[in-house]
């Protein structure tokens, strides 16, 4: 046989010429065409087990299995419970028929696991799940939405705690934005239209929160040691650079829509006012919503010490020493003053509370409560308003010269507070930069006023602002008026001190290492 006419034979198998005929290119053909059809089926069978498995490990029951979550999420820093009644999943309902696909199974499972649960503790996470997922299943955008934002958060996850060097969703990020970039063009020319309505401003507050550069979350050295830093995620979103263009769009569609109130999707509006409160913390601006809950009515609760059932104990009240500014001539506002002394209640309920075992519930009060505090501390009125909207007129103070001290103390008191309440009660992540700013303007006024006051008000807001300018140049400043009013104040022991601060605001989990080391600065031991 000569070598154009060898065969090549297999064993239990067809002989194929090497020759050109017609019935040997057909021989060749079916066998190529079998063993891709053969491949095909198993990688079907293979991708088909693991969405199977996918699926098992997303139906919990009861209490979540830590390994399975681990295995589903990798960018959980730790297994939190997340009720039972968001973790009723089946196949059907899941994220997964929404979006087919793997990567977005993992992100519909990490949102409703670990993503929403962060925000609110009890059944929140259950109640977004079901109207935001299962009820506007209809309306992709809220969808789409939470899939980038979900994905973009896990990037995050793993950039601040993962390896130097993380593997990040790059590719999946850019599909799910695709999808929201169209879908928000169809439907913002819509946005009138209540069914569309709520998913175009859930997109864009997404997209103002989270389309920014990637950067690691982590907290700035301070000299105050706060707790509940993490609650409700403000690690995590507190100091967030909102995009300016999507923040101010937002703005425009709800001026025209009739403000916040004109939400109706479960949570957004709750969501979108906790956006605009840390937005205003970390630009030191007021807020622009009212604080709302998430069924969107207006959130206005009692005193922090009536919401716990704490009680005032003598023979110090606490929190009486605000009431000072009432004493002044012209006095500042009551409805002014009751937000300095509902701060210093909250700081009373977290004195309380810091050191405890806390269920959810109650971690979301705290929340709830702390929200609401800041919210009016934060919204307080500043220099550029009318002096009429701080000072209680008086016909013996109708010049403007007799108000001058007591605008000058009031606004002292207000950058004390606010210096206060970003590091201890609503610790924002990058502190550093409000203490460089507030700081020096702070240092200002005080040295300003206690040329011709000397009471135990200022005397907290120097403590305040001395503590915070630890490591900067107006700490010598600081320190010198802190020892001249303990002076003049008759403060002889660092109990009496602590005392007339815990009249004001005062948590000392957070401000005891700072206060003492103020205190051996003042008081050098001999």
């Amino acid at each position: 046989m000569s070598p154009e006419q060898q065969d090549f034979v297999f064993v239990n198998g067809p002989a194929l010429g090497s020759g050109s005929d017609a019935k040997s290119r057909n021989i060749r053909s079916a066998l190529i065409k079998r063993r891709i059809t053969e491949k095909q089926d198993n990688f079907r069978r293979e991708e088909a087990a693991k969405r199977e498995r996918l699926i098992q490990r997303r139906n919990l029951q009861g209490q979540p299995n830590n390994n399975a979550l681990t295995a589903l999420c990798s960018c959980r820093r730790e297994p939190q419970d997340v009720g039972t009644s968001q973790t009723q999943m089946s196949r059907k309902n899941s994220p997964a028929f929404l979006v087919a696909s793997d990567r977005a199974t993992i992100c519909g499972t990490c949102t409703v696991t670990c993503i929403w649960p962060a925000f609110r503790q009890s059944d929140y996470a259950g109640n977004c799940y079901q109207a935001w997922m299962l009820q506007s299943s209809q309306n992709m955008l809220l969808i789409y939405s939470t899939l980038w934002a979900a994905s973009y958060h896990r990037d995050i996850l793993r950039i601040s705690y993962g390896s130097s060097d993380p593997v990040l969703e790059t590719k999946e990020q850019l599909y799910y934005k695709g999808l929201v970039l169209r879908t928000l063009y169809s439907d913002v020319a819509d946005y009138e239209n209540e069914e569309r309505r709520d998913g175009v401003i859930m997109c864009i507050l997404y997209l103002a929160v989270n389309d920014c550069v990637k950067k690691k979350v982590a907290r700035d050295t301070s000299p105050f040691t706060p707790p509940f830093v993490d609650l409700q995620y403000l690690s995590f979103y507190g100091s967030r650079e909102y995009h300016s263009t999507h923040w101010g769009f937002i703005q425009t569609l709800l001026g025209r829509l009739g403000g916040i109130h004109s939400i109706r999707l479960y949570g957004l509006g709750w969501l979108l006012s906790i956006a605009d409160l840390m937005f205003a913390a970390h630009s030191l601006t007021k807020p622009k919503y009212p604080l709302v809950d998430v069924q969107g009515r207006v959130y206005n609760p009692p005193s922090p010490l009536g919401v716990f059932q704490v009680s005032s104990k003598p023979p110090t009240p606490v929190m009486s020493g605000f009431q000072d500014l009432l004493s002044l001539t012209p006095p500042v506002k009551e409805e002014i003053v009751g937000v300095f002394i509902h701060l210093g209640e909250f700081s009373e309920v977290v004195q309380l509370y810091c050191n405890g075992d806390l269920d959810v519930s109650t971690m979301d009060l705290i929340a709830d409560i702390r929200n609401q505090v800041h919210h009016k501390l934060f919204g307080l009125p500043d220099e550029h308003d009318r002096a009429e909207c701080i000072i209680r007129e008086s016909s013996h103070a109708s010049a403007l010269g007799d108000n001058s001290q007591s605008l000058e103390i009031y606004y002292a008191c207000r950058l004390s507070a606010f210096l206060y309440a970003l590091h201890v009660t609503f610790p924002a992540p990058k502190s550093a930069t409000l203490r460089a700013t507030i700081v020096p303007q702070l240092t200002q006024r005080l040295h300003q006023a206690s040329q011709n006051v000397c009471n135990a008000l200022l005397l907290w807001c120097i403590t305040v602002a001395a503590i915070g300018a630890e490591g900067m140049t107006q700490r010598q400043l600081l320190v010198q008026l802190t020892e001249g009013f303990c002076r003049d104040l008759h403060i002889q022991s660092v109990t009496q001190f602590s005392s007339i601060l815990r009249s004001f605001a005062w948590v000392d989990f957070a401000c005891s290492a700072g206060f003492h080391r103020l205190w051996g600065e003042v008081m050098p031991p001999s």
